[in-house]
């Protein structure tokens, strides 16, 4: 190919580049399709807009449009840099709103000021036509409002606007303000011969609301035939409109609950009067409405008090309500209860219910409304109830060993409302004890409470249980006798919360008292000690729990490390605050403690010289009472002592320990520890030497427990027993009570 032919072809390409961009430009940044709505809120001006015959307002049914400023305009992006040639527009009105445009301006020749040109739409060129006085106001013609275009230009970025001016001043542009009505305008843009059209519909209508105030509050009273009418002139205060004349409103009146929308009777007219009688409470709530002549609502409340001053109405007893608990049936104390209502588009009206002092209350006010919700609530002291022995059972729940017999069980033990029960829940429980929390996750509440007519039932997930009254309002008399709540205080799986605000709860099986040990020492300052706290008696437990105080300004408790006897983790203890240690350990499987273990070690840091029994005790003033809990589910007391021998726990050979307890009035346990695998005799003998009863089995090494029978001492007196493992014989005394 030639060189020529090569540089005519680049300039051709280049040509018609140039000339797609120039077809391509300007473009229009703002020409929605649809029909915009300009929304007037201000006050109708008298003086404009308003020239009979040609202005005719539908909403209000004169001559008199309203009138609103409208932000018209267009926005352009021109070629290169380069600006436009031109901006122009038409103007399309429709003034006597029979839906056509009879009334056209075009910036090129707009009217004189004050005026524009009637029924021209179909003239040549859209000459001529009718001249309308839209700016009445009695100024002289240079200061009347005249249609003009403002153009504003940034950059390769034009603007247009259609604006008022005067012709005093005819370069201060104003808002322009337009008619109510259905309208046009075409704007048209032009740069390097390349034209550019944008055609929008567009409305100008009345969005305000009436302003409307109600008197706050109304009395009417029942007369001999037990009814009173309210009238709404009694009611309202105030009501007006921006456009609508106060003789146009339209209002209407209902009780507060019984309809939506504009009130009206049965006969399709405004309703203006409400009727009372012996069925309406006290305290009653009316609204008003009020509609302007485009269809704009709103409305207003006052509260009326419905009197029987003359006691024209019959006595009916009111609705005792009351919340008891799944457990044990008494009535829980400081619930409180409440009445649920709404008004359409605001937020949930919530009335309280008097409480009396046995806990119960009575329906003896009715809401203002058609339809009402009954509601209990108590969010008070989490720990109520709860204490280790509970993650105890749940944990035996859990992993099928004794499921929870009850659904109420169930519920209690889903601290977390996920609709289950896991191991999540038990964690929740136990941060819950320790004082690493002051409430249960996920916003649960300390009580839940569900309707009395529903029983929680064995798997009450896959059910469900109203946790309130959804009532119709009828007369008091219509209503049962008692709308009782059952409540469930959440973490308590043993019905051991108290029915009253108490951190204790009520008081468990209890037995006797057991006493953790620990040595007597006397610190020096600096000194980092490890200290062992022994059991001082044999026991199997499944959980225990206590909150240890000591001075944090001379002690400093750095970790707690297990012992041999039980699993303790990072999990089971926390100080939620200076010089408190608090624990809470349990397994769904009993661990044998025998005299002496050490159940744990607390390594210590004295800050300054002081003996140790001076400065740490067990407190029972806290949230966590000390107890441990043994395998039949009694709770024993733990009591802190402190030993000045050493106490240590004899190793390299089998241990036997005395029986427990020891007297006894039944069975009784022999604690044992064993080295090794061993095969354990076991035999119960009279002071004659005669055996009564005896038992073998092989047990592996470590702690247990042989079970002696009541059976095996069939009456009261003193037995010998003996005991042979391995190498080791030993025997002494048991009496039997």
């Amino acid at each position: 190919m030639g060189e020529g032919l090569r540089v005519a072809i680049g300039l051709a390409f280049c040509l018609s580049c140039v000339q797609l961009t120039a077809q391509q430009c300007p473009s229009i940044v703002n020409c929605p399709q649809s029909t915009l709505t300009y929304c007037d809120e201000s006050t109708n001006q008298v003086p404009l807009w308003n020239y009979f015959p040609f202005t005719v307002s539908p909403s209000i049914g004169d001559n008199d449009l309203h009138e609103g400023p409208i932000d018209l305009n267009i926005k352009v992006k021109g070629c290169n840099g380069g600006g436009l040639s031109s901006i122009s527009f038409i103007l399309y009105l429709d003034l006597d709103n029979d839906d056509l445009q009879e009334t056209v301006l075009k910036s090129s020749s707009l009217p004189p000021a004050g005026r524009v040109m009637a029924n021209n739409s179909f003239n040549p060129g859209y000459s001529g036509g009718d001249t309308v006085w839209f700016d009445q106001r009695l100024l002289p013609d240079s200061m009347l409002y005249r249609f003009a275009i403002e153009i504003a230009y940034s950059g390769d970025t034009t603007t247009g606007w259609v604006r008022f001016c005067t012709d005093a001043d005819p370069y201060n542009f104003s808002p322009v303000l337009l008619p109510e009505g259905r309208h046009r305008i075409e704007w048209r843009v032009a740069q390097d011969m390349v034209e550019r059209f944008c055609d929008r519909n567009f409305k100008v209508k009345d969005c305000k609301k009436p302003t409307i105030s109600c008197q706050p509050m109304v009395a009417v009273e029942l007369n001999v035939n037990q009814s009173a009418t309210l009238h709404l002139s009694d009611a309202l205060l105030t009501v007006f409109d921006n456009i609508t004349p106060d003789t146009q409103l339209v209002l209407g009146m209902r009780r507060v609950g019984t309809g939506f929308g504009f009130p009206i009777d049965t006969l399709g007219n405004p309703q203006d009067t409400v009727m009372y009688n012996c069925q309406h409470g006290e305290n009653q709530l009316i609204e008003i409405w009020a509609k302007d002549k485009v269809g704009n609502l709103e409305n207003c409340t006052s509260a009326v008090l419905v009197y029987d001053t003359a006691g024209v109405c019959p006595y009916v007893p009111f609705p005792s309500i009351c919340a008891r608990n799944y457990s044990n049936d008494e009535i829980i104390r400081d619930v409180a209860f409440n009445t649920r209502w709404i008004i359409p588009n605001q937020p949930p009206i919530i009335t309280p219910i008097e409480v009396y002092n046995s806990g119960c209350v009575e329906l003896n006010t009715l809401p203002p409304t058609s339809h009402f919700a009954l509601e209990a609530t108590k969010d008070t002291v989490p720990l109520n109830g709860v204490t280790t022995y509970d993650l105890v059972l749940i944990s035996k729940h859990i992993l099928s060993l004794e499921p929870f017999d009850a659904g109420w069980k169930i519920v209690a033990a889903d601290a977390n409302l996920s609709n289950s029960v896991t191991s999540y829940d038990i964690v929740e429980l136990r941060k819950l004890i320790l004082g690493l929390k002051s409430e249960l996750p996920n916003s649960t509440p300390s009580w839940r409470f569900f309707v009395d007519t529903c029983t929680v039932w064995a798997n009450p997930f896959f059910g469900q249980c109203p946790t309130m009254y959804s009532l119709p309002v009828l007369p008091i008399s219509a209503y049962p006798t008692q709308l009782s709540f059952r409540g469930i205080k959440m973490g308590d799986v043993n019905g051991s919360a108290s029915n009253i605000d108490t951190l204790q709860g009520v008081a468990e099986s209890r037995g006797t008292t057991a006493l953790l040990e620990l040595p007597d020492l006397s610190m020096q300052a600096g000194e980092l000690l490890e200290i062992p706290l022994r059991v001082t008696e044999g026991a199997a437990w499944e959980g225990f729990q206590f909150s240890m105080k000591f001075d944090p300004e001379i002690l400093e408790i750095e970790e707690i490390i297990p012992g041999e006897t039980v699993s303790l983790g990072a999990e089971h203890w926390a100080k939620p605050e200076a010089g408190v240690l608090n624990l809470s350990w349990s397994d769904a499987v009993s661990s044998a403690i025998l005299p002496g273990d050490v159940l744990m070690r607390l390594r210590v840091k004295a800050r300054s010289t002081a003996r140790l029994s001076e400065i740490i005790s067990l407190s029972g003033e806290t949230n966590i009472l000390p107890e441990s809990y043994d395998a039949a589910g009694i709770s024993h007391p733990l009591q802190l002592v402190f030993s000045k021998k050493a106490n240590s726990v004899e190793t390299g050979r089998p241990q036997v320990f005395d029986p427990m307890p020891n007297p006894t009035t039944g069975s009784a346990q022999l604690p044992l520890r064993l080295i090794a695998p061993e095969k354990v005799l076991l035999e119960i003998s009279d002071l004659s030497g005669k055996i009564l009863w005896h038992s073998a089995s092989w047990l592996a090494s470590g702690a247990h427990f042989l079970e002696i029978p009541a059976a095996a001492m069939s009456q009261s007196g003193i037995y010998i027993w003996r005991v042979c493992a391995g190498g080791l014989i030993q025997s002494g005394r048991l009496i039997r009570l």
